[in-house]
């Protein structure tokens, strides 16, 4: 028998046409029982508008949408200030970048409008209009905070100047494009965000391509694009484990960004790495209202061949390997550090369910998981003047499957200041220029971890013999939806097991990784200044230096074994 062919279309538009139901009938059981429902506004124009404009949706010109899109549109003008902005509430006020991320949204629901010829929908298309000729100084004169913000104001831009025409956008548009894009060779943007501002930057810099005709915004997107490959694991989650965003440690699917951008890349380049990343968004990402309008505005762009290539599950790769980011060294440390440094190294390797994470430049410095089983972070922790856990400059490779970090940490104490330093600061430590006192009792200690690398887990050895009598813990934070099993685990602190002795496996839904083996050198239940995580099942380990051990992660399938 034949397989009936995909209609992805068909399939999008049921999808939205069910979530609409669910949000009408949520909405009408809220007022019914005397609950506010839902705001109104630019979202609800985003699952409306298409549905109202498609033929094949249920929901195609039905009257009784038409009060519920005027009061969105309605609100969503009144969330406009006098300068043309919106906020983001809970965090950016009058903000620019904020609006351009709307502006991105109108503008396509504006197009799904003014295409479809209805005269239905003008009062919609005419108010989504009015939003975007209020934006005009925002968006002309308005700055940003963070690094893609200028990416996602140069693609706003892109698209007003479709719209309008006016040369003013193109030029505000270059000012922050010819800045020149924060990427690494390998294809990394400043923030480090896998799940949430990649494809913040890739959407909005497909549209500086297309609309400005500029050829570098579509070589970044290739870049960051390609190295998304590596940053999957076997669940199809997205590698968060050292992102410098709001998606750190989360476990996140790739986006409706994601989804279309691999698939307009995929149809523009013919490229098998964005063909199979768009098969992989088809079956994880939500596939929302941005899908849909996309489908409707760029139909041949969307389609997918019908046989599409497995992305591989296999392979070791290293990403800004011999790239110094800046660590604390020097402690106590006087000045500012830089969270998730620009072009920190990192390892990504899979065999399969297997997925490991070797990050530099952050206390969490590895990551492994095995189907369903997460270990979300390892650290060392360190007795040395309140450092806390070690945050490793580096990773180099050493040798087949094999990396090093390495770090030498410096502690001092430090001398009274002259005189002339102190004397107009009224005996206030803070307002002294601490920085110029001298040192003494200057001492270094010296800390290595060597990981090889192996088809079943990973095994960490912790080497440290400069000072002895120092305090060492290393620290595995495990999945709090699994358990943690062995005769060698003593609960000694809320969220916290040490492992004095043996093994001991964390399983969760069939899913096992095993840590061997415990050690108690010494009593201390964590390092001064350490941060426990409290979301996670922590497990110990201590030493006392001279340190050289070995840590043996190994991941199985365990469903059904006697633990």
């Amino acid at each position: 028998m034949n397989t009936p062919l995909r209609d992805p279309l068909k399939e999008l538009i049921h999808l939205q046409d069910g979530r609409l139901e669910q949000f009408l009938v949520k909405r009408r059981t809220d007022l019914a029982e005397g609950r506010e429902p839902d705001p109104l506004g630019i979202g609800t124009l985003a699952m409306t508008v298409p549905l109202y404009c498609q033929p094949a949706s249920r929901y195609y010109l039905d009257a009784s949408f038409n009060e519920l899109m005027r009061e969105a549109v309605d609100d969503f003008l009144l969330t406009q200030l006098e300068s043309g902005c919106i906020s983001l509430v809970n965090c950016n006020i009058d903000s620019p970048p904020d609006t351009a991320f709307k502006i991105h949204l109108v503008s396509l629901v504006y197009q799904v409008a003014a295409r479809s010829g209805l005269e239905q929908i003008r009062g919609i298309q005419d108010g989504l209009f009015t939003f975007m000729v209020r934006a005009r100084p925002c968006l002309l004169t308005g700055g940003i905070h963070t690094p893609n913000h200028r990416w996602v104001m140069a693609g706003a831009l892109a698209k007003m100047y479709e719209i309008f025409g006016d040369e003013a956008y193109r030029e505000r548009a270059f000012q922050f494009l010819d800045e020149g894009f924060d990427m690494t060779e390998y294809g990394e943007w400043t923030e480090r965000s896998n799940a949430i501002y990649n494809g913040a930057c890739a959407i909005h810099l497909y549209d500086v391509g297309v609309i400005f005709g500029h050829e570098p915004a579509f070589e970044v997107i290739r870049k960051n694009l390609g190295m998304m490959q590596y940053m999957l694991h076997p669940d199809q989650s997205v590698a968060t484990e050292y992102s410098g965003r709001q998606d750190l440690g989360q476990t996140m699917m790739m986006n409706d960004w994601y989804y279309v951008i691999y698939h307009l890349m995929a149809s523009l380049d013919k490229n098998p790495v964005f063909l199979s990343m768009a098969q992989i968004t088809e079956e994880t990402s939500p596939k929302g209202a941005s899908a849909l309008i996309h489908w409707m505005l760029y139909p041949e762009a969307m389609c997918l061949p019908d046989n599409v290539p497995a992305l591989s599950e296999n392979y070791t790769i290293l990403l800004g390997e011999g790239n110094e980011a800046l660590v604390p060294r020097n402690i106590p440390y006087l000045g500012k550090l830089v969270q998730h440094p620009h072009g920190a190294s990192v390892l990504r390797h899979r065999k399969g369910k297997l997925s490991v994470t070797l990050m530099a430049a952050q206390p969490e410095l590895m990551y492994i998981q095995y189907g369903k089983a997460r270990m979300f972070g390892l650290k060392l922790a360190a007795g040395w003047f309140g450092i806390g856990a070690v945050a490793f400059p580096s990773i180099k490779k050493t040798g087949m499957e094999r990396y090093s970090m390495d770090i030498e940490l410096e502690g001092c104490y430090f001398q009274p200041l002259p005189k002339e330093h102190f004397a107009d600061k009224n005996g206030i430590y803070v307002n002294m220029p601490n920085h110029l006192r001298e040192k003494t009792n200057i001492q270094h200690l010296q800390l290595a971890l060597d990981f090889q690398l192996l088809t079943d887990g990973v095994e960490v050895s912790i080497r440290s013999k400069t000072i002895p009598g120092i305090y060492l813990q290393a620290v595995c934070m495990f999945d709090s939806l699994g358990e943690l099993s062995g005769d060698g685990l003593e609960q000694v602190a809320p969220h916290m097991k040490q492992l004095v002795n043996g093994d001991a496996v964390f399983s969760l839904e069939g899913d096992c990784i095993r840590v061997s083996s415990g050690a108690k050198e010494h009593k201390d239940v964590s390092m001064r200044n350490e941060k426990v995580n409290r979301d996670a099942l922590n497990v110990t380990m201590n030493y006392v230096t001279p340190t050289d051990v070995t840590i043996r992660f190994q991941a199985y399938a365990c469903e059904g074994e006697d633990q």
